[in-house]
């Protein structure tokens, strides 16, 4: 039975998808890139805001309308969205043959297996998978960099996020199992291993004698793996000790730290367990030990009870510490979280104007960092064709992670793909930048 999967939502679905698909290969189970040539057609969800709820449903019916009328026998749905909402899937569609949640991920296999037949099969057990290194693993990217999850789960319980309802409490794999990981997949020619979980700075905290996210940082350093890009790093455990433990580390000069507000009041009312001013104290601390950083970050505008006071300290907030990336999103309630019945609901209009100038003011920030880096000469990692045909490459800087941070386009046609340049920037096109080799 040839089997086709498609992965919705953030890294760490990507990473559960390539896990699956390795279990399916290893059973023996042939995988096809196109929908529309496989008998067995596998969706793997995502659930955490509404829009990628949606996305989800409509992809599910999508894949549905193609099995009635092509080759494909079953449909199975699989992720965030089936943990969450099992029972209302099996209720709601009557085309999907199978379902499986995260918490299991190796009954894919069987599950494959049965799917000849409608399969009510719904993971409720609690989520507690966590994946080892030899678990069998197909990188499905033609890229030369790889997701690697460190921890599963989140016990920080943000008065607006669901996670925790889906992917249960936190929980860290083993420092040694990490390192195994990554030492395999330098082997296999990766250039850059990203660490992501739902909160990275808590790894290892809840396995006695294994070692901090430091520690792990530390050991990774003494891999082949030449740009290790820690995810996902949450204010609140941010000290000086880890700090100048990170300078140490052989990492990126890169900093993802979703902030999430810059007034307290809010960021009390979202349980963020941190102020403005301990923000801005991490970031500058990290910024001092950490020459060339480049720092990331998210903010969440809408929030009940987000005044136009909060919102102009938000401003204040981000005036201040002028984040080189930011990426800016509108409250959604979510079920079963706290959030949705807090007083003073922000209209939908007003969140998303705020937005709308959350992001203009870090569109100016962008560009005065792109104009300052022409001129310069800087190693990229060259991820392969370009997407714009007007170039014939396309790469990253170190302060660039993959998908959400642009690019570095490259005319110079003689470049390797998975392979480093040193490449000269020459231009500035809004979030992308534009190089040659130097």
């Amino acid at each position: 039975m040839r089997v086709h999967l498609t992965t919705l939502g953030c890294p760490k679905n990507q990473v559960d998808s390539e896990l699956m698909l390795g279990m399916l290969a290893e059973a023996g189970y042939p995988l096809v890139e196109r929908a529309e040539d496989a008998e067995c057609l596998v969706v793997n969800t995502c659930a955490f805001i509404d829009r990628a709820r949606e996305e989800s449903v409509d992809t599910i019916l999508e894949l549905a309308q193609l099995k009635q009328r092509g080759r494909a026998r079953a449909l199975i749905v699989t992720g965030c969205l089936t943990q969450r909402y099992g029972a209302d899937v099996l209720k709601e569609l009557p085309e999907v043959d199978g379902i499986l949640g995260t918490s299991d991920l190796g009954r894919i296999v069987d599950l494959v297996r049965q799917a000849a037949g409608r399969h009510d099969w719904a993971t409720a057990a609690p989520p507690g998978y966590l994946y080892e290194a030899r678990t069998p693993r197909l990188l499905t990217a033609r890229v030369p960099y790889a997701y690697v999850k460190i921890a599963e789960g989140c016990d920080m319980g943000c008065a607006f996020c669901a996670i925790p309802q889906f992917r249960g409490r936190h929980r860290s794999r083993a420092l040694r199992d990490i390192v195994e990981e990554v030492e395999t997949l330098a082997a296999r020619g990766i250039q850059e291993a990203i660490l992501v979980s739902q909160d990275t700075l808590a790894y290892g905290r809840d396995v006695p004698g294994n070692g901090d996210v430091a520690d792990l940082l530390l050991a990774l350093s003494d891999t082949r793996m030449p740009w290790i890009r820690p995810m996902y790093l949450h204010p609140a455990h941010a000290n000086d000790r880890l700090i100048a433990r990170w300078a140490r580390a052989r990492v990126v000069p890169y900093l993802d730290m979703p902030v999430q507000h810059g007034d307290d009041a809010i960021l009390k009312s979202m349980r963020r367990a941190v102020t403005a001013r301990r923000m801005k104290d991490v970031v500058a601390a990290f910024r001092e030990a950490i020459p060339g950083l480049t720092v990331r970050t998210t903010v969440l505008v809408g929030f009940p009870g987000e005044t136009d006071a909060a919102f102009r300290a938000l401003l204040a907030f981000l005036d201040d510490v002028r984040f080189d990336r930011l990426g800016v999103f509108t409250f959604s309630p979510e079920d079963g979280t706290p959030a949705p019945a807090l007083p003073d609901q922000v209209p939908a209009e007003t969140a998303a104007e705020r937005a709308a100038v959350v992001q203009g003011t870090q569109d100016k920030i962008a560009w005065e960092r792109g104009q300052a880096l022409v001129g310069t000469v800087q190693d990229v990692l060259v991820d392969g064709p370009s997407e714009d045909p007007a170039f014939a490459w396309e790469g990253r800087l170190a302060g660039q992670a993959p998908e959400i941070d642009g690019v570095v386009y490259l005319r110079t046609r003689e470049m390797q793909p998975g392979r480093f340049a040193r490449v000269r920037i020459t231009e500035v096109e809004g979030y992308e930048l534009v190089g040659e080799r130097a």
